[in-house]
């Protein structure tokens, strides 16, 4: 994309800034369109909630959220090698997988969604995130 095309001449840096951005958004929608999936293929949500469910509980089996609340100091270095925490964290990768699947390719209402996700949440602030060489539990 050349940077000196489609400006229009007499608007302010500002404007002419805010010109290119948009252009550069467009173009990136134009060659990066989200996937839509047709409704003949959207798939039944009760299986995959199922399955979510399963994903949650196992989480809480083998993770405990008590064990994840007490761990209050951590450096960003020490994260990767805590015994604890960056199993719980790893483990929330297909819970988070399946909630946005769950939402782009079945049917599941927005409340049910909603509900399930507030799940996610719970385990996900049980696990944290490093801020200042502190956990975050309630981000």
């Amino acid at each position: 994309m050349n940077t000196n095309e489609g400006f229009t001449p007499g608007l302010s840096p500002e404007e002419q800034k805010e010109q290119y951005e948009a252009e550069l958004l467009a173009d990136y929608f134009a060659r990066c369109p989200e996937p839509v999936i047709a409704p003949e293929d959207i798939r039944e949500a009760g299986p995959e909630i199922a399955e979510f469910e399963g994903l949650i509980a196992s989480f809480e089996s083998t993770h405990s959220l008590a064990e994840l609340h007490a761990i209050t100091d951590l450096t960003p270095k020490e994260a990767p090698m805590h015994p604890v925490r960056e199993p719980a964290k790893e483990a929330l990768v297909p819970i988070t997988d399946m909630l946005n699947k769950l939402k782009r390719e079945t049917n599941i209402t927005p409340e049910k969604h909603e509900e399930l996700k507030s799940e996610y949440r719970r385990l996900s602030r049980a696990v944290g995130m490093i801020n200042g060489g502190k956990v975050d539990h309630n981000r």
